[in-house]
Formats: structure tokens, C-alpha cells, sequence
């Protein structure tokens, strides 16, 4: 039986030897593993999440990564946005390198950057949670126990907290299929009651997942540069 992907290796001349190579942030881990087949030469390599929180970071081990598949990799995309800006200036010496062209995961767990901008525009105040965030407490709730209350107590985290998201109005779950699906509703839950918003939660979709890993990286959904070339700001700031 035929991929629905069959033609994703005819671009860049895909094979086990030298595979297209995807480096993204392990919050997004379980939406890309559910779609990779056994058998397609393509390799993931996870980065920490946290990565978005020091730009500069960010960028030199997207390019450490970079550097160690270089001597194989027949193409590389990054499983990112913007993301605060830690991605401009990433370069691959010796292959093309493409990144959805999006401003963070929220619109590739959406399915679309129009999704995102839609959603965006219905209401601009709401705080989204994925399976990733939730997992590894990255939520609001695990924010405030696991950095907030060490560094400041209690009292003052928590009015640390509630003032740093006092513009948002919902907390909203996208995704959660599984067997933990209970269980990161009620964590969902648990954020929202805590600061006073409003739950909703939406099934996503794994279409922007599926053109990550298969293609086509068109203009419209991905920014894309030659070898050498470095990842500009500029089209991620435009519609």
C-alpha cells in the first residue's frame, strides 16, 4: 500500500544513509512521533523545552545539533517558531534548513497559521495548554511550584503569577488523546479554576505536523534558506 507521503524522499534524494533530519522541542514529541512510519529515513532529535526562555541559548544548541548531523543529513527542518526571536541568525553550513513559519507551536498544534490567526482574533485573551506544556509542568500551575514559590515564596509568586496573566480570560486544551486525556483535562481545569478563567478545550490537528515532517515547505507555511544561508525575522512578522 502507498504512503499518503510517497513523494517526500524525491526533493532531496531521502534514504536511511542520509535522511531528512528534524530538530524540535521535545513539547511537541508526541504529536511528531505519532506521525513518523518506522521506515522513513527521516530522524528526530528533541531539545529541551525550556530553550525559549534564553534566546541566544536556544540558538547555539539548535546549531550544535546542526553541526552534528552535517556530515549525513540530507535536509533539516526545525520543529519551531519564532520563539521569542532564538531562532534568527540559525544557520546550516552544508544543507537547506526550513522552520514553519509561525511564531510558536501554538499555531502547529491549530493545524495552520490561519487557524491561529482566527483563533487569535475571536479572542485575544487565551492561554493555550498542550499535552507537552502540561506534561512537563510548564504550565501556570507548574510555573509557580517549581520556580515562583522557591525564589520568592508563596504569597508573592502567587500574586507574581496572577498579575503576569491577569489579561487572560480562558484557559484552553488543545489536544490530550490518550489514555492521560483525564488526566490533563483536570490539570487544564485545575489552571483555570486557580486563576479565576474560564476551560474550554479543542482537538487541534496534526495537518502542520504532517507538512513538517513530509512536506511540501512552501512559502507559505515555512521559511526556507539555502546552506549558509541564516534564518531571517522578517517573514515570520508578516501574513
Amino acid at each position: 500500500m502507498s504512503s499518503p507521503h510517497e513523494d517526500y524522499r524525491k526533493p532531496y534524494g531521502l534514504d536511511r544513509d542520509h535522511p531528512r533530519v528534524v530538530i524540535a522541542c521535545r513539547v511537541m514529541k508526541s504529536e511528531i512521533d505519532a506521525l513518523l512510519p518506522e521506515d522513513a529515513p527521516i530522524e528526530v532529535h528533541y531539545l529541551d523545552q525550556n530553550l525559549h526562555r534564553t534566546p541566544e541559548r536556544m540558538r547555539r544548541m539548535i546549531e550544535g545539533k546542526i553541526a552534528e548531523v552535517a556530515g549525513y543529513a540530507a535536509h533539516i527542518v526545525l520543529g519551531y517558531g519564532l520563539c521569542s526571536n532564538g531562532v534568527v541568525g540559525t544557520r546550516a553550513l552544508k544543507q537547506e534548513i526550513c522552520i514553519p513559519r509561525v511564531h510558536d507551536c501554538i499555531a502547529l498544534m491549530l493545524g495552520s497559521r490561519q487557524a491561529y490567526h482566527d483563533a487569535f482574533k475571536a479572542r485575544a485573551g487565551t492561554y493555550y495548554l498542550t499535552p507537552g506544556w502540561v506534561a512537563e509542568e510548564k504550565d501556570p500551575l507548574g510555573m509557580l511550584e517549581n520556580e515562583y514559590v522557591p525564589k520568592m515564596g508563596r504569597q508573592d509568586a502567587e500574586w507574581g503569577l496572577r498579575e503576569e496573566l491577569k489579561h487572560y480570560t480562558h484557559i484552553v486544551l488543545i489536544g490530550g488523546r490518550g489514555k492521560d486525556r483525564e488526566k490533563l483535562r483536570k490539570r487544564a481545569k485545575d489552571n483555570a479554576g486557580f486563576l479565576g478563567m474560564q476551560f474550554e478545550e479543542v482537538e487541534g490537528s496534526d495537518r502542520y505536523f504532517r507538512k513538517l515532517l513530509f512536506g511540501p515547505y512552501d512559502p507559505a507555511d515555512f521559511v526556507c534558506v539555502p546552506a549558509g544561508g541564516k534564518i531571517p525575522q522578517k517573514p515570520f512578522l508578516q501574513k
